[in-house]
C-alpha cells in the first residue's frame, strides 16, 4: 500500500460519522485503528504533562488503558512521549508482571488481557507533541510501522488543524482536564508544594483508590477531598 491509498484508507473512515457531528479526533481514532488492522485506539495530548488530555477514546478497553497510564505515569503511551519512539506492550495474561512497567497491574488492566498494546508519538519532526494508542485483542499480531508512521503523520496535521472551539473546551475532554489542572493549583495552595508534586499526590489518590486522575480531581475541585498542610493532618474526605 502506498501513501496515496493509505491517506485514502485513512480519509474513507474519517468522513463516516461526520454528517452525524462525531468529533474529529474520535473519527480519526477509529479510522487509523481501521487502517492499521487494530482493534481500538485512544489520542492523548501532552501525555506526561500536567495539561495532558485525552481526545478520544474508541471503546471501554481504550479507555481503560488511558486511564490507567494517566494515573501510573507507566507505559508505552508515557515512554512514546517522551522518547519520541514507537513502543508496544504484550498483555499476555492476568498474571502477566509487564516487563518495565509493574504499576500498569492496576483496576481492570490484567482483566484485558490477552492484549497487544501499541503507541505512536504525534508531532511534527523533532516534537512531540502527543500520542496516538492503539490495541489489537489476541497475542502474536503487531503492525506495520511503515504505515503507521504515515497514519500518525496524517493524524497529528488533522489534529493541529482541528483549533477547538469554546463549546468543545466548555463540554469535551478539554473539560475535565482543565478540572485536573485547577486540582493540581488547588493543592499547590494546600501544601505549598510545586506544581509537578501536586499533581503527582492526585495521581498516588487516584491510584490508591482505584479510579481515574479526573475522578480524583473533580473530589478536589468540589472539595470532597482536601490534603492536609501539616504532617499530623490525615487527607480529609467527605
Amino acid at each position: 500500500m502506498d501513501v496515496d491509498d493509505i491517506l485514502t484508507s485513512l480519509a474513507r473512515g474519517l468522513v463516516e460519522g461526520a454528517d452525524r457531528g462525531v468529533a474529529l479526533p474520535l473519527r480519526l481514532g477509529r479510522s487509523a485503528a481501521r487502517v492499521l488492522d487494530c482493534d481500538g485506539a485512544a489520542i492523548t495530548m501532552a501525555y506526561t504533562q500536567p495539561e495532558r488530555v485525552t481526545l478520544c477514546a474508541t471503546d471501554d478497553t481504550a479507555l481503560i488503558l488511558e486511564e490507567a497510564q494517566d494515573v501510573t505515569g507507566q507505559g508505552p503511551g508515557p515512554d512514546a512521549f517522551t522518547t519520541g519512539a514507537y513502543r508496544h506492550l504484550e498483555l499476555v495474561d492476568a498474571d502477566d508482571r509487564l516487563g518495565s512497567w509493574p504499576l500498569l497491574r492496576f483496576d481492570s488492566v490484567p482483566d484485558l488481557a490477552p492484549l497487544v498494546v501499541h503507541a505512536l508519538p504525534l508531532g511534527p519532526t523533532g516534537e512531540v507533541v502527543g500520542v496516538l494508542t492503539l490495541y489489537q485483542r489476541g497475542l502474536g499480531r503487531s503492525i506495520d510501522l511503515e504505515v503507521a508512521g504515515i497514519v500518525s503523520r496524517a493524524v497529528t496535521a488533522a489534529l493541529l488543524a482541528d483549533v477547538p472551539t469554546q463549546s468543545f473546551i466548555d463540554n469535551g475532554p478539554w473539560s475535565e482536564r482543565a478540572e485536573v489542572h485547577q486540582a493540581t493549583g488547588m493543592v499547590v495552595a494546600q501544601l505549598h508544594v510545586p506544581e509537578a508534586d501536586a499533581l503527582a499526590l492526585i495521581r498516588a489518590h487516584a491510584y490508591s483508590n482505584d479510579q481515574s486522575v479526573g475522578a480524583s480531581a473533580q473530589a478536589v475541585v468540589t472539595r470532597r477531598l482536601r490534603f492536609a498542610a501539616s504532617p499530623d493532618q490525615e487527607i480529609e474526605t467527605s
